[in-house]
């Protein structure tokens, strides 16, 4: 049995998603292909595009033969928090022979010196690295110009390059992560397909996930006044002004001129039909519940993981009832610090994840937890094996977590947090999609 890994988001799966599962099988000849993927809410702070569990179909319907879901704490963390959760489940399920990776341009080999440099971490990098953070550089920016610096005869542009691609600075700490383990897992690389990784612009095959979510939204604001209407089956269907009802054919008329549909793939018409019933989140849904924060004091919004006093006061001084969240970021901003670790720490607040005792005590203690979100019927040889060789606690059912633990124990607060989290994204998409919200602990695992 051969299994490989992917470690993935799927905000949503789409056409360059499902490739590289193909690809994945081609140049491994994997059996079984495992995806470790976000829940509800994904690395870059936000909430995803739709909940895990259509996700998962999405997933299984385009290639995975089994999707894990990634706790929380680590899925909105930095790529490092990110990537090292997702090597250490894949590693200790005991089985995973390959992690599978997207990268711009680059081979595994192309990422041994940087690996290298950021793990041993000289006493020449650290000088120039702070350098470059006193003179107001992020950090992204300044470990990238201090590597070009080391690395390349003093070449810097040559490694900012390299490291201002999403997929090649994931990469990279998914082989620190292998390292750091001694993990027997081989890494392997699959070249991107299509449009970059932040293209706004839908392209003629394979399109971003950026891409597909902002045709998305748009496509739901032009359309969400369209009504919906249960047929003599109880089947709920859309309907407008343009095009006539037709059980068979509906999701190709309705969405006919929706470029979206040609980027998707797998099974995407319950996507669609879902999110135009409104079942997702977006950080404008989850303002009221950071706007609550403006009434706490700076030393108890200083404890959410990345935030310090300085940002909160900050935070304070410009938070007002009614902001966009667009508007918030682009007031936060500040050369320091990303905007994606700035949509972290917002998002952090919102979900009440502090640094103390989550991510702190996480750092000390291997992923607890692999919980299953769905399989293919054909991967029961896969369980099987997973069952027999793991190292890590296997979760099928959400109420098996809640009796693992010890209430107290840091492993029970990282999935109370998964639980709380994932009731909080239901309870905001169902209002908004007008039906009764389904409770964490009653969910079933998607079998496809």
């Amino acid at each position: 049995m051969k299994v490989a890994g992917i470690i993935a988001e799927y905000n949503p799966f789409h056409k360059g998603h499902q490739y590289h599962i193909e690809e994945t099988r081609k140049q491994t000849g994997a059996d079984y292909v495992i995806a470790v993927m976000s829940g509800d809410y994904v690395q870059r702070g936000e909430p995803a595009i739709a909940d895990k569990y259509m996700r998962t179909r999405m997933a299984l319907s385009g290639g995975a033969d089994l999707v894990i879901e990634m706790p929380v704490i680590y899925a909105t963390a930095s790529a490092e928090y990110f990537a090292t959760a997702g090597i250490g489940i894949l590693d200790r399920l005991g089985c995973v022979d390959y992690l599978s990776f997207g990268s711009e341009w680059a081979d595994v080999e192309d990422y041994s010196s940087y690996a290298t440099l950021f793990l041993e971490e000289p006493e020449e990098y650290r000088q120039i690295l702070q350098e470059q953070l006193k003179r107001g550089k992020s950090f992204p920016e300044a470990r990238a110009f201090t590597a070009g610096k080391l690395l390349f005869d003093s070449k810097p542009e040559t490694a900012v390059e390299f490291l201002k691609e999403p997929n090649h600075i994931l990469g990279l700490e998914y082989i620190k992560a292998l390292r750091r383990r001694n993990s027997s897992i081989q890494p392997i690389t699959v070249k991107r397909k299509g449009n970059h990784y932040h293209e706004k612009i839908l392209a003629e095959e394979y399109s971003s996930a950026t891409s597909i979510r902002r045709e998305l939204y748009q496509y739901y604001s032009r359309n969400k006044e369209n009504k919906i209407f249960s047929n003599k089956n109880n089947e709920k269907m859309f309907v407008n002004r343009e095009y006539p009802v037709d059980k068979e054919n509906y999701v190709a008329k309705e969405y006919k001129e929706s470029a979206f549909v040609n980027a998707l793939c797998g099974e995407y018409s319950p996507f669609i039909e879902g999110f135009l019933q409104g079942n997702f989140v977006t950080w404008e849904d989850m303002m009221p519940y950071l706007e609550y924060t403006f009434l706490l004091k700076n030393r108890v919004i200083g404890k959410y993981f990345g935030m310090n006093l300085d940002l909160a006061r900050r935070f304070q001084n410009i938070v007002e009832p009614g902001l966009s969240f667009e508007t918030l970021i682009e007031r936060l901003h500040a050369k320091q610090l990303t905007d994606a670790a700035l949509r972290r720490v917002l998002l952090h607040i919102v979900l009440h994840i502090k640094y103390y005792p989550f991510l702190e005590e996480a750092k000390n203690i291997p992923v607890p937890y692999a919980r299953i979100l769905g399989f293919s019927k054909k991967a029961s040889p896969l369980l099987r094996e997973i069952r027999k060789k793991s190292s890590i606690d296997i979760i099928q059912r959400p109420i098996e977590g809640k009796k693992l633990y010890a209430a107290s124990s840091p492993q029970a607060q990282i999935y109370n947090v998964d639980i709380r989290s994932a009731d909080f994204y239901e309870q905001i998409a169902a209002r908004k999609a007008g039906r009764k919200p389904v409770r964490e602990y009653t969910r079933q695992q998607i079998v496809k």
